[in-house]
């Protein structure tokens, strides 16, 4: 988990925050809500789905910035 902490703010050091694709706290709510009632197997889709939450979130972020760079 340190090694994904370490990956995180060394990209973050040169990369400003666009906190229009964060995850909220309504988002994060809901996530744990569901870690809490799930059994194992659910917990594991729980994970898969935020990390594919997450990509598209990443995308989105993306795109919007190609945008504003004027490329798409």
């Amino acid at each position: 988990m340190q090694k994904i902490r370490d990956y995180i703010d060394r990209f973050f050091k040169c990369k400003k925050k666009n906190t229009a694709y964060t995850l909220t706290t309504t988002d994060m709510v809901s996530f744990m809500d569901e870690f809490q009632s799930s059994d194992i197997n659910g917990i594991f889709r729980t994970i898969i789905t935020l990390f594919e939450y997450g990509y598209i979130k990443g995308y989105r972020a993306a795109k919007a910035e190609m945008k504003k760079a004027g490329v798409a």
